[in-house]
């Protein structure tokens, strides 16, 4: 019985870890789902990222620095490994972000090469203002690397939006998050990456529904510690069932008790 009621409280913290994710999705979902604000009312250079701005959807708006922008290899989008446009947005007060425009199937694609806006020419760097709407993230971290073994991408890759990285390849004070772009105004001239969609899977859990969920598990821990105890209190305390009873004092008899009966007999 000990342990058919483990077994249940073990199902039941798995069902509440799946609650718990669940609740997580939800609370990213709605995230998502509100109004975008101005990113720079929520978030400044060299400002903590903190949590509540994770999947905030923002606007961004500055001027492209397109010379400068960066690839990030080893990303996918629809099962097809790519990479993604990473672009700096130079922003009113000085400082910039870094904005992953979109995803190209290859560095080859004419997509990653500077681009322009408004009137502007396909292929020149525009100069004029643009706004941003898309979802904040936090910046990635460093690539884990053993020691000594240095980076062996092209120049113009990166292996991560990873803020280390960016500030040495970027001269402007930069904001600790990026920008996931879902759309531009005015829109770019000419071939475009492939929007990302933001995914919002794994972004969280419920708290409450994991704090039951460990409960369920430790009671059920708990079940199966007093079933191994009881297990072995039985074979190590318990009687030899293999011998007869010993007699009750008042029945013990001694030599010398039986001789004297013997001799009064």
């Amino acid at each position: 019985m000990v342990l058919l009621a483990s077994s249940v409280m073990a199902w039941l913290g798995g069902w509440q870890l799946d609650r718990a994710r669940e609740q997580g999705l939800a609370a990213a979902q709605r995230r998502l789902a509100a109004p975008p604000a101005q990113l720079s009312d929520l978030l400044g250079a060299r400002e903590p990222f903190t949590g509540e701005l994770v999947d905030r959807p923002v606007v961004a708006t500055g001027t492209w620095d397109g010379e400068r922008r960066l690839l990030v290899p080893d990303r996918r989008l629809a099962g097809v490994n790519g990479l993604w446009v990473l672009t700096p947005l130079r922003l009113a007060d000085g400082s910039a972000v870094a904005v992953v425009r979109g995803w190209v199937p290859s560095s080859a694609d004419p997509a990653t090469a500077p681009f322009a806006t408004g009137e502007a020419t396909a292929g020149e760097v525009t100069t004029g203002e643009v706004a941003v709407t898309g979802i904040l993230r936090p910046a990635e971290p460093p690539p884990d690397r053993l020691p000594g073994r240095a980076d062996v991408l092209p120049p113009e890759q990166i292996e991560r939006v990873d803020l280390t990285q960016l500030v040495q390849r970027w001269p402007y004070p930069l904001l600790t998050g990026y920008v996931l772009a879902q759309r531009e105004e005015p829109a770019p001239v000419g071939p475009s990456p492939r929007v990302v969609p933001p995914d919002p899977a794994g972004t969280g859990l419920g708290l409450r529904n994991l704090s039951y969920a460990v409960q369920w598990w430790v009671f059920a821990g708990f079940g199966l510690f007093l079933w191994w105890r009881l297990v072995r209190d039985d074979h190590r305390g318990g009687p030899d069932r293999t011998t007869p009873a010993a007699d009750p004092p008042e029945r013990r008899r001694t030599p010398e008790s039986s001789g004297a009966r013997g001799a009064m007999a």
